[in-house]
């Protein structure tokens, strides 16, 4: 019987094949033809390398089994083919889709491992030029995603798999001068796809740079480099391990000349000869004063290694960054040059919102930037090794780096074994070759701090390996598997999304002789994370807790027509929805308002125990190498937008670690400057020399204390006539130039004219709902089953009464669902003064079998589309939560309402303002003001809570003429329980009694500040 199929014999579907003709790993470098183009580091004027991307010939196919069997062969038809962008995903370009799954593999899980023959599959051709023969040719692959089989001028030259590896390929023997044909056959899947089962989407294609590297038949072929601080953190030892091969027909031998230079002088230099067939050297220097490499200070030194013949021509020169740093494990804690630091990391995946993780160098430059100007110093290269640009970068811009193997086998977790794959001796080859690629490739960066054994793949036999390996290979540094829960192959205990209070119980224990690093937590999805603040209190009180990377620090969202798609959008199935959009960054890089908290949490300066009696508070440097004279602090003391006087600082001397006493006024001059108000001392750190990364503007840090409280005043009485009138259920009042209306069934307000305009159209009274943030995922069912979104709102009473100086208007009612027995009685009193204020004074009481948290506790009002322009004095000028505040200092703001919106990827509950003293709404000229005797919050859309709550995309939100103003007594902290805790009890909102005070009024935009402020005052 003849076999027509065998998909066991396919390279893709064997576990035994990891690579065929693949050229061991080494770092990336290239030679150059002289030491001033060595120490230039441009690769592309090197001479020896050739960038190969751009338009390719591209063919899709279901199946690798389709048809185009010759297709590699020279002088094939492709005239019918289209073309594609290398490098780029093919599912971006129109052929196939993405699919987006969290855990869940799109293949079955079987052992031996098994991979269905739709595999969809990609067909490149492309033309290179080779000049000279006399040098050898290799083809450098950066990323493919997942397996490909490679064909040069037809004839095979080698198969690789490991998605975010690196594969090179000597084609020496396989080209000819001048035009050569190169063919790639891309797999979607392969069997190593059972280790690349990361939370992103199943995306496939040449992803990374395809580059032509030629070398001479002599030339350097590895090397391993280590600069490392000795016993004093000021001499140095450094060391260098070189592999030469001499593929001349007639090998005579070499000699080998190694430099250190800094700032271009040179401060070692030794020579050595090695004899033919001598392929090895070590190179070793000591020095007693170096300048250690760290994330504050990335000071590097220059390496150029000289390769020459027994003559002393010379070959090639090659070139290295190197930084001296030293990173132990010491007393139970993590030290980096004799500092027990914390790591303010984050996760980062390669990700553009056009161009998945086909990313570019200036994306990796945009990320570093962002990242150092929000007190960033910790990258963990989540879930794979990134394109070797990026450490470059690293190096040069000080980042601590955690590079992390392509290896995560997450999808057992769906049948219950989590060992299945990891404790399988069968896949020890394919463990220790991820790890392997990773570390020789990037050995020599003295960013990384880290090896990261890979990601949520359970623990066994094979990360015992992969552990034993690295710190036999690399002893400079530290090893980090999460999984490991018992640090047995890790030198570290690590965990993900770690509750406060576990949290706590681990600083605290004493029994354990390694650190914990929190790799993930503060689930950055939609509105949120909340919890930060308390986070880092918990890293700063105990030691071993030494800091950890927020998950994530973009979204993996794709633009589509304009709008960020996620799983589910393409008809892929199954799918994990909108999982994939949880960063700090939308996908496009837009900050959310979620970095301006990390930013202020990470802050490396600290000022607290503020004294407004002795105008003095303490400044602490929080810095682990760096004083503070690099840096310039003012204080500014200021009440609702206007400034007293600004004062310089004087922190400069203060060492990491230490802290000092500094006067930010005199005592009591505060509250004698501003006669009464509210005064605040703002203080503002920013560099003296801005760095390279940073722009225009940019604060290192920024802290506010209240220096004055503001004085209650007895209100003014004010001049005129109150009237009363009630018809039907239409309830009128007219004070001064402000007819206000309410309705008698529903116990509320539904209308404000003031000077001839309508600002409230419609009033929507109470409302204790909101559109479901992604962090309520846990909630939403609750509030759903106690039907919160729809309350009923039942009028008990409504009283009346007007004495010709002031109109009152009192409700008794409740809200309460249908069937459920639970409700919230309300007792209302509504105002009104001659001069068209509107006090409302608000006591309501759950009873019942109440749901175990609410939403909100506010009141909603429908405003005229003239109003858009926004003054408010309170925290901003971002969005903030009552857990996700402090980033947004208090002070006078404005906007637009149009601006106050932020479009989260799945539309939900956003533009909240907290700690507001008062906030106006105007067309420029007159306006709306809303004022608490306590602080609220409150937010202003053109979208009702009802369409954000409906609504699953941006585009199907139609912005509303209308204003939808929510003013709020208290919201539900926002948490992080998208993939992590909820909201601190401290930031819960309980169903308990409450009360509040807030007057409405309208006036002239003209000196609202005063008026807000008195209103204030008096109330």
């Amino acid at each position: 019987m003849k076999k027509v199929f065998d998909l066991t014999s396919c390279d893709w579907c064997n576990r035994d094949v990891l690579q065929r003709s693949r050229l061991a790993p080494r770092p990336f470098y290239v030679g150059y033809r002289s030491e001033k183009m060595a120490l230039e580091y441009e690769r592309a004027q090197s001479g020896s390398y050739t960038l190969l991307n751009g338009e390719w010939k591209f063919k899709y196919l279901e199946t690798p089994f389709a048809s185009d069997e010759d297709f590699y062969r020279p002088g094939y038809d492709d005239s019918a083919w289209g073309t594609i962008p290398v490098p780029a995903h093919w599912q971006l370009h129109g052929h196939g889709r993405p699919h987006y799954t969290d855990a869940t593999s799109v293949f079955p899980i079987q052992e031996p491992p098994v991979l269905q023959a739709e595999n969809p599959t990609g067909l490149y051709r492309h033309f290179f030029t080779v000049e000279d023969l006399s040098r050898e040719v290799l083809l450098r692959f950066d990323g493919v995603e997942s397996a490909f089989h490679l064909w040069v001028n037809g004839q095979p030259a080698g198969y690789s798999q490991g998605s975010r590896c690196t594969s090179e390929f000597d084609v020496t023997a396989l080209v000819h001068e001048g035009k050569n044909e190169l063919a790639l056959r891309v797999y979607q899947f392969s069997d190593g796809s059972y280790l690349e089962n990361q939370d992103m989407w199943w995306l496939a294609g040449i992803i990374r740079d395809v580059s032509l590297i030629t070398r001479p038949r002599l030339h350097l072929s590895d090397y391993k480099a280590d600069a490392v601080l000795q016993g004093d953190l000021r001499s140095g030892a450094f060391s260098l391990a070189l592999t030469v091969e001499d593929h001349t027909e007639a090998p005579q031998g070499c000699r080998v000349q190694v430099k250190l230079l800094e700032d271009g002088k040179c401060l070692y230099e030794e020579e050595r000869a090695l004899a033919p067939g001598e392929g090895e050297a070590t190179f070793r220097k000591e020095f007693k004063q170096v300048r250690p490499w760290s994330a504050e200070d990335p000071h590097l030194y220059d390496l150029l290694i000289e390769l020459r013949t027994p003559a002393g021509e010379s070959v090639e020169f090659y070139s290295q960054k190197v930084g001296f740093k030293r990173v132990e494990l010491k007393n139970g804690l993590i030290y980096i040059n004799g500092a027990a630091l914390k790591f303010r990391g984050v996760n980062r995946h390669d990700w553009d919102q056009d161009l998945g993780r086909a990313i570019t160098k200036e994306h990796m430059v945009k990320d570093l930037r962002l990242m150092k100007r929000n007190n960033v110093n910790a990258v963990r290269s989540s879930h794979y090794p990134n394109h070797p640009d990026f450490y470059d970068l690293c190096d040069r811009m000080g980042f601590y780096v955690v590079d992390e193997a392509d290896l995560e086998c997450n999808q057992v977790q769906i049948i219950g074994n989590m060992k299945l794959i990891s404790d399988n001796p069968a896949w020890e080859e394919s463990y220790l070759d991820r790890c392997r690629r990773m570390v020789l490739r990037d050995k020599n960066h003295p960013s990384i701090v880290f090896w990261s054994l890979g990601n949520e793949s359970g623990f066994g036999c094979n990360f015992k390996a992969c552990y034993r390996w690295i710190k036999g290979y690399d002893p400079t540094r530290l090893v980090h598997y999460e999984e490991d829960r018992g640090a047995e192959a890790a030198d570290m205990y690590s965990s993900m999304y770690t509750t406060h209070a576990r949290l706590e119980e681990l600083g605290r224990r004493e029994d354990l002789c390694k650190p914990h690093v929190m790799c993930e937590y503060a689930h950055a999805m939609g509105n949120g994370p909340g919890g930060l603040q308390e986070y880092w209190e918990l890293f700063r009180k105990y030691p071993r807790l030494q800091g950890g990377f927020v998950w994530e620090w973009i979204d993996q969202s794709i633009r589509r027509e304009g709008v960020q798609t996620y799983g589910g959008d393409y008809g892929d199935w199954p799918n994990n929805l909108n999982f994939c959009a949880d960063g700090l960054l939308k996908a496009d890089r837009t900050p959310t308002p979620g970095l301006s908290m990390l930013k202020k949490v990470l802050e490396p300066v600290a000022f607290y125990d503020y004294s407004p009696e002795s105008g003095e508070v303490t400044v602490e440097n929080r810095y682990d190498f760096s004083t503070l004279d690099h840096l310039r602090a003012v204080c500014t003391v200021q009440s609702a937008g206007k400034r007293y006087f600004e004062r310089e600082l004087g922190i400069g001397g203060i060492a990491p670690g230490e802290s000092r006493k500094v006067r930010l006024h005199e005592p009591g001059e505060p509250a004698a400057l501003a006669g009464g108000r509210e005064v605040f001392c703002d203080i503002s750190v920013a560099y003296r020399e801005p760095p390279e990364w940073s722009e225009p503007g940019d604060e290192v840090a920024h802290e506010q204390f209240l220096a004055a409280k503001q004085a209650p005043r007895a209100a003014q009485k004010a001049a005129g006539q109150v009237e009363l009138a009630v018809e039907g259920d239409a309830i009128t009042v007219t004070a001064g130039q402000a007819i206000i209306t309410f309705s008698a069934c529903k116990g509320s307000l539904t209308s404000y004219r003031c000077g001839g305009r309508e600002m409230i159209g419609r009033g929507l009274d109470f409302n204790f709902y909101r559109a479901p943030i992604d962090n309520d995922i846990n909630l939403r069912a609750e509030w759903d089953q106690f039907i919160l979104p729809r309350l009923t709102n039942v009028v008990k009473e409504v009283e009346v009464d007007c004495d010709g100086e002031r109109a009152t208007v009192r409700v008794q009612k409740c809200y309460a669902p249908f069937v459920m027995d639970w409700q919230i009685d309300l007792s209302v009193c509504y105002t009104i003064t001659p001069d068209g204020g509107v006090r409302i004074e608000a006591q309501g009481t759950p009873r019942g079998k109440l749901p175990g948290t609410l939403p909100r506790i506010g009141m909603r009002f429908v405003l005229d589309e003239a109003l858009e322009k926004v003054s408010w004095y309170g925290r901003g000028p971002g969005e903030c939560y009552r857990d996700n505040k402090l980033g947004c200092p208090v002070g006078l703001y404005q906007s637009s309402v149009k601006d106050l919106y932020f479009p989260y990827v799945v539309p939900q509950e956003c533009g909240s303002r907290a700690d507001v003293r008062w906030v106006y709404l105007s067309d420029g000229r007159q306006g709306l003001c809303a004022v608490g005797r306590e602080p609220l919050s409150f937010s202003a859309l053109h979208y009702s809570m009802e369409q954000l709550t409906e609504a699953r995309h941006t585009d199907e939100l139609w912005p509303q003429s209308d204003i939808h103003l929510q003013l709020d007594f208290a919201q539900q902290g926002l948490g992080s329980a998208s993939w992590g805790p909820g909201a601190l009890e401290q930031h819960t909102l309980r169903p308990e009694p409450f009360a509040f005070c807030w007057q409405l009024f309208g006036c002239e935009s003209e000196g609202i500040v005063d008026r807000a402020e008195a209103a204030r005052a008096a109330l």
